[in-house]
């Protein structure tokens, strides 16, 4: 992929770019300093962003798309035992795996902190067109 550029005998030559796989709108919609365009989020970033979106989303909060989302957050109003923390790794891997195709999920750690009423996530995971694992550390808490 390249783009051409006129020399002074208005002949065009190709020069070569890195390639964005994937691109994604920042989710801040912050104007970038320089080009005054939206900023945007490519490859391992967007997918990042995508996985974050992914797990923080509940149900029904999407209009005309009612079931994407997990309600992760509903694991915050039951006991921090063992077996939630299972079912919390269960059900991201599982939401990743449905809505995520960028993304190859190795692992998910949960573990619970009930003094701080939180649960903090890291997932540990693969771009499809990368060799490198990457993480997303989440920290998923109530307000009361």
């Amino acid at each position: 992929m390249g783009i051409k550029t006129a020399k002074k005998n208005q002949e065009y030559a190709l020069v070569s770019r890195s390639r964005d796989i994937y691109s994604d709108f920042n989710h801040i919609f912050l104007p970038h300093p320089n080009t005054k365009q939206i900023a945007r989020k490519t490859n391992v970033d967007a997918v990042k962003l995508a996985i974050r979106n992914i797990v923080l989303t509940n149900k029904y909060e999407r209009l005309r798309n009612p079931d994407f989302g997990g309600n992760i957050k509903r694991y915050l109003f039951e006991p921090m035992t063992r077996d939630t923390e299972v079912e919390i790794q269960y059900d991201i891997k599982e939401l990743i795996e449905l809505y995520e195709p960028r993304a190859r999920v190795f692992e998910v750690i949960a573990n619970s902190s009930p003094d701080e009423n939180s649960i903090n996530v890291k997932i540990v995971f693969g771009v499809i067109n990368s060799s490198q694992q990457q993480e997303v550390d989440l920290t998923l808490y109530r307000v009361r």
